[in-house]
């Protein structure tokens, strides 16, 4: 019975030390993917590209509210002068009109939403890509995005961002 405790004592410790062994020798890496998304020379190209047609969509859109403004207030100041039925008429096309500025508005917004997302999703696969490609040279086990894998505290040393963005922006400026 002796040995039998003894045996499995050895063997617990063991298990545990090649346990401790593992560990110690595991490579870790943390990447936060936003800020590669920002930092690196093709997001910031991207970024750059959206806000001007941002930038557009927003300037036709003040076009067409300051049209609307100035269709209500003519009918506010003509509206004393105006027959029931003509005012009524007014009314009417300028209601329709705002309904037509709120679903274009809307529209644009959805187009703007999509973009956004697309040109997101194109710049994360890549960086994943490299990310998968950096992880395999360098001999990670493990590589962690820090905002979404519940992190709660890593050492500073750990983050691999950095190193991610200047690989990406290399891999871009090849041909």
């Amino acid at each position: 019975m002796k040995r039998r405790g003894v045996l499995a004592t050895a063997v617990f410790l063991a298990l545990t030390l090649a346990a401790v062994s593992v560990q110690a020798e595991m490579k870790v890496g943390v990447v936060d993917l936003q800020k590669a998304m920002e930092l690196s020379e093709e997001g910031k190209k991207a970024k750059a590209v959206f806000q001007k047609q941002v930038e557009k969509i927003q300037k036709e859109l003040k076009v067409k509210q300051d049209r609307l403004a100035g269709i209500k207030d003519e009918l506010e100041r003509q509206s004393a002068m105006l027959s029931p039925s003509a005012r009524a008429e007014k009314e009417r096309v300028y209601q329709d009109k705002l309904r037509d500025f709120k679903r274009l508005y809307e529209d644009y917004q959805e187009d703007m939403r999509r973009e956004d997302a697309e040109l997101s999703e194109k710049i994360l696969r890549r960086l994943i890509e490299v990310i998968e490609s950096m992880g395999q040279k360098e001999g990670f086990d493990l590589i962690l995005e820090k905002t979404q894998s519940a992190v709660l505290y890593r050492s500073p040393g750990l983050d691999i961002t950095d190193q991610v963005i200047r690989l990406f922006d290399k891999q871009g400026q090849k041909p």
